[in-house]
């Protein structure tokens, strides 16, 4: 498998213990619940009864099969980790660091995108203050407030520098995609991605 199927494979087990947990976190699945109904104390005429309550799931593997199962699937991820990340090492450049400099020069631009977005401009606005009238008394007046805004950056270098980080990050995707096509991991996967989870159990 490539890099991208191995990715694909990794989130494929990440469904699969998902699906396990679910199982494994339902209290009714887990425990068996047995009630004695006994009718016979208050009632001669009728027998004592033991019943045991419904399961809420109606499968047909247990809490041990899919403990067993999650082992496996841990220990299938762990040795897929381990291919990866020798595969990866041998890449014509650090995968993981370029993904993570690509966020944040894409972060980058998007923060630029809002700064161009910012204009300047002139507005009225309404001021209140108080004063004392020719009886003394404290009132109330409005005013006129004339407001400009400007901008303290220099838009062209916003814009040229949006213009750097999008043709670099869209240039370093493009080699990662490669990359990933590419770049073989030698792995064989245990389970087929097109199985569901109820059919992997049990085997």
């Amino acid at each position: 498998m490539n890099l991208k199927e191995s990715y694909r494979y990794s989130n494929f087990l990440d469904t699969l213990l998902d699906s396990a947990y679910i199982y494994l976190q339902n209290k009714g699945f887990v425990t068996t619940t047995t009630q004695e109904h006994l009718r016979s104390k208050t009632n001669n005429d009728v027998s004592d009864e033991t019943v045991e309550t419904k399961k809420p799931f109606d499968v047909d593997f247990t809490s041990n099969d899919i403990i067993n199962f999650i082992v496996k699937v841990i220990n299938e991820k762990e040795s897929l980790y381990n291919a990866i990340a020798i595969a990866k090492s041998n890449a014509e450049v650090n995968i993981d660091n370029a993904v993570a400099l690509n966020k944040k020069k894409q972060y980058f631009a998007s923060v630029l995108k809002g700064l161009v977005g910012i204009k300047p401009g002139e507005r009225v606005i309404t001021g209140k203050a108080f004063k004392f009238n020719n009886d003394g008394n404290q009132v109330s007046y409005c005013y006129d407030i004339n407001e400009k805004t400007q901008i303290d950056f220099n838009r062209n270098d916003v814009r040229n520098l949006i213009k750097k980080y999008l043709r670099e990050t869209d240039t370093i995707s493009s080699k990662l995609d490669a990359i990933e096509i590419n770049t073989i991991v030698d792995f064989e996967p245990k389970y087929d991605i097109n199985d569901n989870f109820e059919e992997l159990v049990k085997i």
